[in-house]
């Protein structure tokens, strides 16, 4: 978990909005398209990731499975990780090119 999601305001979001969340089952995971059902387990996932600007509120949560039968993975975790990959492989390609003398577009 990275620092920025350990901070208590972030924190103390996921059981309150799991609480409002689970009467409304069934819905749509916000990272596949499939159903998350009543009884299923499953984590607080983002529309709009914080990164970006989202806030941890209803309108920019839902629930995300934490593990999807039909996708046989980890939802959440997996958005998460290809993310962060994401964000890694972007500062590296700065750096080797800036190392190079190649300046970015």
């Amino acid at each position: 978990m990275s620092r920025h999601h350990r901070a208590q305001k972030w924190s103390t979001h996921s059981p309150k909005l799991r609480k409002l969340i689970e009467p409304q089952l069934p819905l749509r995971c916000v990272n596949c398209p499939h159903a998350v059902m009543p009884g299923d387990k499953f984590q607080v996932g983002h529309i709009t990731d914080a990164m970006d600007g989202g806030t941890p509120t209803l309108s920019n949560v839902g629930p995300s499975h934490d593990y999807c039968e039909r996708c046989a993975r980890r939802c959440n975790q997996s958005a998460g990780g290809k993310r962060g990959a994401r964000v890694t492989n972007a500062q590296r390609r700065t750096r080797s090119n800036s190392s190079k003398g190649i300046r970015a577009w």
